[in-house]
């Protein structure tokens, strides 16, 4: 079954918000441990994967995305509201023996229009891009060993892609009490384009092509550019559960004559 969040919503000006979500089971996973929240209101985006084949996964993703959620609703920075939902897997896992061992990886996207700024937090290997003038910046590192070796020049990029120790994840919520969590913050501007992806879309697209659906990705298509790549990576086979998030900052709507 899709998760799907949608909307938009008028800033201060010069921005006008819009925001859309998908999150579907892949073609060899039994269950989507991805999740996904989608709130415009907020500026808010959030997306999740639980640890394939660990117990939980599914519970995991969902206790992170909730748990985010709610400590920004309260009125929490990014980096402590990451940390909140790290204590909220541990105490989850503690009170149900069966879920121990279960962990999360996750990315959360805050736009304030009235500001003018993004923050951004992220631990593992979900992945955040911006796209502004038609290039595309790949805004977070993957905490996993071939990023590190990519890192130190002992694999290229396209290696790390396809290697076969991709998933060893090195950071997560849900498996130590404190965890480190990257954060970046930035202005935004008009025509700026956010995505916000599982790694089960990266397996199967390359990057321009994410760029080339995100040039695509304005006003009344954005909501086709989600559908399209979800689609696209699903008709690649999809080894991987599959989550797509994009958030667009377009100029204010002229009032009609």
């Amino acid at each position: 079954m899709a998760q799907i969040g949608r909307g938009g919503v008028e800033g201060p000006l010069p921005f006008r918000l819009e925001a859309f979500g998908l999150s579907v089971v892949g073609k060899v996973r039994p269950r989507n441990e991805d999740a996904l929240a989608v709130i415009p209101s907020m500026g808010l985006v959030v997306v999740a994967d639980g640890m394939g084949g660990a117990p939980g996964g599914d519970v995991a993703s969902a206790v992170a995305v909730q748990g985010v959620v709610r400590a920004v609703l309260e009125g929490r920075a990014l980096r402590e509201a990451v940390e909140e939902a790290n204590g909220q897997i541990l105490r989850v896992a503690e009170e149900r023996r069966e879920l121990r061992g279960m962990g999360s990886t996750l990315t959360v996207l805050r736009v304030d229009t009235a500001a003018g700024r993004f923050d951004l937090a992220h631990v593992g290997d979900c992945r955040a891009y911006r796209l502004r003038g038609g290039e595309l910046l790949r805004l977070t590192r993957d905490h996993t060993l071939v990023e590190e070796w990519v890192l130190r020049g002992i694999l290229d990029p396209e290696e790390a892609r396809h290697h076969p120790l991709s998933h060893v994840l090195h950071r997560v919520l849900g498996v130590e009490e404190k965890v480190k969590v990257d954060v970046l913050e930035g202005a935004v501007e008009v025509g700026d384009r956010f995505l916000l992806c599982s790694d089960g879309l990266v397996k199967v697209l390359e990057e321009s092509e994410l760029q080339g659906w995100l040039v695509r990705a304005w006003g009344p298509h954005l909501k086709k550019a989600v559908e399209g790549m979800v689609e696209e990576g699903l008709q690649r086979g999809a080894p991987d559960n599959i989550t797509v998030a994009v958030l667009g900052l377009e100029g204010p709507r002229r009032p009609s004559r």
